[in-house]
């Protein structure tokens, strides 16, 4: 074995920036009857979700239900109509359940112990003892939201839902609780757009809008009610509510279309655009010319079919916030800007507090910007950018040659250890209108 004066043990510790999702949704919506409050709860599926969800909530009995009963007494009062499931596992070695519809529900009694009458569509097929399970078998709002958002092509991978009380549900504890979570898109369950529902969308606006902290940017979606009047607008489609992280949408469906679309942004990388992309869900009529011509000049996005395209299937008619004064028009504009601005925070936090404030020390913080842009440019994400560190340039001056002033901003600047950079991106938007000259000569 040599003899080795200096010996190097070499090992590689790279870093590896933060990862955001893109399209990571919240969905605060009515759970079914008896649910409690709890933390919000992660999904990958539909079909976890609606079994999940069902287990959290449901009653009991308070008294025995007989067989040919048309009749029940519940501790928790139950919406109606919706179909409920009975199971009494009492017995040992026996499990009985038949499912009913609550047709009705009246308060029996009040106090520290309420009860409900319970009215059936049909007579109970077995005996019932106190304290059978009586959970909601029919889809909750949340639920169907759920299954909505996962029904898109290309699906969410992670839909969170905030499951609230059915009954005066608290929005504002809803959203307190998607705070802390990772998601990028924010709606409430089957809450359409219209003159009682305003003041509840604005708090989602609120939201999104607000100072949430580094990473946690979003965009709330809402849909129009589907009966909504073209002349019913201009009073609906007004400040507070608007905004850039808003995006609103008009249909005729029965389904929840804000979760719809949801799903539909939450499938698309940040950069593309919105327009003509596939939606799934009921609607066999689609707006006309007139609708649709008042939909584009509040920014309120649309469903259409549009007869060049094969198959009759629907798509979105543009990808349109609903606050343009920014010119932020388009949803991908503000996602893109949401997705580039957490790259280049999650590149640069390793040199906060350990990158001096030099010229070999700036032009590595220029260079670290420069590599999260580059591969942008290469996969056609950006056009193009540019960054400007005005502190650098002073600092490749010749020293002799700076002028009082600014050799003041160099030393202002190491005393206060703060550094001004300027990130120029050239966006390439996606082509959303085409004028042709179609010209035949003889």
């Amino acid at each position: 074995m040599p003899v080795t004066y200096i010996t190097v043990n070499t090992r590689s510790e790279l870093f590896a920036p933060a990862v955001r999702a893109f399209g990571n949704i919240a969905i605060v919506g009515r759970a079914g009857f008896g649910t409690p409050t709890p933390d919000p709860v992660r999904f990958t599926s539909p079909v976890t979700a609606a079994e999940k969800l069902k287990s959290l909530g449901g009653t009991t009995l308070t008294a025995k239900a007989s067989k040919g009963d048309k009749t029940a007494t519940a501790a928790a009062k139950v919406p109606a109509p919706v179909l409920v499931r009975f199971t009494d596992a009492t017995q040992p070695g026996h499990v009985q359940s038949e499912v009913r519809t609550v047709t009705a529900a009246t308060a029996t009694s009040t106090g520290n112990s309420p009860t409900f009458g319970l009215t059936l569509d049909s007579a109970l097929s077995a005996d019932y003892s106190a304290g059978t399970k009586v959970t909601q078998e029919s889809d909750s709002e949340l639920t169907s939201a759920i299954r909505t958002a996962f029904a898109q092509t290309p699906p969410p991978t992670v839909v969170w839902g905030v499951p609230l009380v059915p009954d005066s549900p608290k929005w504002e504890d809803g959203l307190t609780a998607v705070d802390k979570l990772d998601v990028q898109i924010v709606l409430l369950a089957r809450t359409p757009l219209t003159s009682d529902n305003s003041d509840t969308l604005t708090k989602l606006k609120n939201h999104v809008t607000a100072d949430l902290g580094d990473g946690k940017e979003r965009i709330g979606v809402a849909m129009l009610d589907q009966g909504v009047k073209t002349e019913d607008l201009s009073k609906l489609v007004v400040a507070p509510l608007i905004d850039e992280r808003m995006v609103l949408i008009a249909h005729k469906s029965p389904n929840d279309v804000a979760a719809a679309l949801a799903g539909v942004i939450a499938g698309c990388e940040p950069h593309i655009s919105l327009l003509l992309k596939p939606i799934s869900v009921a609607m066999p009529d689609v707006f006309s010319d007139n609708e649709i011509d008042a939909f584009d000049q509040v920014g309120v996005n649309w469903i259409t079919r549009p007869v060049l395209l094969p198959g009759q299937a629907l798509y979105l008619g543009e990808g349109y916030t609903s606050d343009w004064s920014h010119e932020k028009k388009y949803i991908d504009i503000v996602r893109v800007l949401d997705d580039i601005n957490f790259r280049i925070k999650a590149a640069l936090i390793p040199a906060i507090g350990n990158v001096r404030l030099s010229r070999v020390g700036l032009r590595t913080v220029e260079t670290v910007v420069q590599a999260v842009l580059s591969p942008l440019v290469a996969r056609q994400v950006i056009d193009g950018f540019g960054v400007v560190v005005p502190l650098l340039t002073l600092m490749d001056k010749d020293p002799a040659d700076l002028t009082t002033v600014e050799a003041q901003e160099i030393t202002t600047a190491r005393a206060n250890r703060s550094v001004d950079m300027t990130v120029e991106v050239v966006y390439a938007g996606a082509i959303h209108r085409l004028t042709i000259d179609l010209v035949l000569k003889g």
